[in-house]
């Protein structure tokens, strides 16, 4: 089976909102469209399932347009799952599911023993089975919409097109939702679905397609798409991204609002400190010097305390993937934020093998430049085998500053001067 789109355009009362899309799925794959509001996610669905005709362009089932199949037949291919679902009765769950069957019957033909055994069978796929009896209107959210996939599974469709499937759901029931589609996949259907949530849709379709005012602007694997550039492009928003070690899935992190960054940028007289913290270290620092000064940041992870208060100041960050050790990528980015730097600040930051490159780039630094905050209390930080305690000495043999506190730290920052001199690390210029 493959899904095939040339050329599509669609538009409502003359106004463009699809132009030129091409696209093929085949059996098996799970294709997400991705795309801010208004980006024709919802109107290419109903293209594909034939509820709207294209103005221009076609698609193809197995190589024959869509046009040429009957209502009956597209509704024996395709099963739907559309943004709003609404029922002009109380049915019990099973009496809903069982209008999928209504493409197999003909005018007042009553259910037959073929169609109880897909009705049951989709409603034990979709773990709603228990529930059978019950009226609709009394399930969860999470249970209506596994009830409305089970009704688009008892149409034994080769497709499924669902939009915003996972609309409204707490994450488990998410989780729990897109867990059943990906296990009908690999079953050999095909699905198309529209998500908002970007890092559901790179944690389980093999491509996606990226639209952005009725345009596909990239489509390929997660990777290829869910970039910082295409989703400023798409969404006008700054991201930022990495790559999971535990499912190997891109992850998206959401910058703040670049009104916050502009008005804190405005404020800060006195140039740009980098800060190596994380565990919650950096905390009490960004919050007392956001204000005066240009925070950086590494390298830090989501999940991270200081990750998630340094996402809300906006500042710039050299970021690793949760719960991996810093990578040479990870550790160069650092060191770039350090060289724009005025000064570098350790945070009192637990330190590992997995973070203690974060120590060694310090080394890399001229010393006068370089702050230790808390330096005594490094041996009940340190994870390393006492390799930590042994570079924190040696900074500050060779001249680096320990300051006991934030309010010597501010202090020393103060008596250095306002100069905007930039760190200099050895070999970078």
């Amino acid at each position: 089976m493959r899904i095939s789109v040339e050329r599509l355009g669609f538009a409502y009362d003359g106004r463009p909102v699809l132009e030129g899309i091409d696209l093929e799925v085949r059996e098996g794959e799970i294709l997400a469209l991705v795309g801010p509001n208004g980006s024709g996610k919802s109107t290419l669905l109903k293209n594909i399932a034939g509820v709207l005709r294209p103005a221009s362009g076609a698609v193809y089932l197995d190589f024959k347009e869509l046009s040429r199949f009957s209502p009956r037949e597209l509704a024996r291919r395709f099963g739907v799952l559309e943004q709003e679902r609404h029922v002009g009765f109380d049915f019990t769950v099973r009496e809903l599911v069982e209008l999928g069957r209504l493409p197999y019957l003909g005018r007042l033909e009553r259910l037959r023993d073929e169609d109880r055994r897909a009705v049951q069978r989709a409603m034990e796929l979709t773990h709603i089975a228990e529930f059978s009896d019950r009226p609709i209107s009394t399930l969860s959210g999470g249970e209506r919409q596994r009830a409305f996939l089970a009704l688009a599974l008892a149409q034994e469709p080769t497709t499924l097109l669902l939009d915003e499937p996972t609309a409204h759901l707490d994450i488990n029931h998410q989780l729990e939702l897109m867990e059943l589609i990906r296990e009908r996949a690999r079953a050999g259907m095909a699905v198309i679905l529209a998500l908002h949530d970007l890092n559901l849709a790179a944690c389980y379709a093999e491509r996606i397609a990226l639209l952005h005012r009725g345009r596909i602007i990239v489509i390929g694997r997660p990777e290829e798409v869910l970039t910082p550039r295409n989703i400023k492009e798409a969404f006008g928003v700054e991201v930022i991204t990495g790559r999971s070690p535990l499912t190997g899935a891109v992850y998206i992190g959401l910058a703040p609002a670049h009104r916050i960054r502009t008005e804190r940028r405005q404020k800060r007289k006195r140039g740009r400190l980098h800060l190596i913290c994380g565990g919650g270290s950096g905390v009490e620092v960004m919050e007392r010097l956001a204000t005066e000064y240009e925070l950086t940041a590494g390298v830090l992870s989501p999940l991270d305390t200081d990750f998630d208060l340094a996402q809300q100041l906006g500042l710039e960050l050299a970021l690793e993937a949760p719960f991996a050790p810093v990578s040479e990528e990870a550790h160069r980015r650092n060191l770039d934020l350090m060289a724009l730097a005025r000064a570098v600040v350790l945070c009192p930051v637990p330190f590992g093998p997995g973070n203690l490159k974060n120590l060694e780039a310090l080394l890399e630094l001229p010393m006068e430049k370089v702050y230790l905050l808390d330096p005594g209390g490094i041996s009940g930080r340190d994870y390393t085998g006492g390799r930590a305690t042994e570079l924190v000495r040696e900074l500050l043999i060779r001249g680096a500053i320990g300051v006991e506190n934030i309010k010597e730290l501010e202090a020393e920052l103060n008596l250095e001067g306002r100069e905007d001199a930039k760190v200099k690390v050895k070999g970078r210029g």
